[in-house]
């Protein structure tokens, strides 16, 4: 399925929570409705996760999502929902400044 928003390179760790526990991991990509996040843990399409994305200043906020696609020792696509303003303003501010560094 094609996404209807770009994601634009961030190259971020985040806290990720999922089925499978607690754990590091690190977003990818990112963009207004959604992230990849690289990790060797197993998901499965459809599981609810939560991360704590944090920007370069060290601002952080937690989202939830779900998984939208995963590749299997490689990582997983993840699509946001229950979006609050404060998150959607977050992920703008995130996509804004990557924009300005490509």
């Amino acid at each position: 399925m094609p996404r209807k928003e770009e994601r634009v390179p961030f190259l971020m760790e985040i806290l990720l929570e999922s089925a499978s526990g607690k754990r590091e991991a690190r977003i990818s990509d990112i963009g207004p409705e959604g992230c990849y996040i690289d990790s060797i843990v197993t998901t499965q399409e459809g599981e609810t996760v939560s991360l704590e994305i944090s920007r370069p200043d060290g601002e952080a906020m937690k989202f939830t999502g779900k998984v939208a696609y995963a590749l299997e020792g490689f990582g997983f696509g993840v699509r946001f929902t229950d979006l609050s303003d404060a998150n959607k303003t977050f992920l703008e501010e995130i996509i804004r400044a990557q924009k300005g560094q490509t």
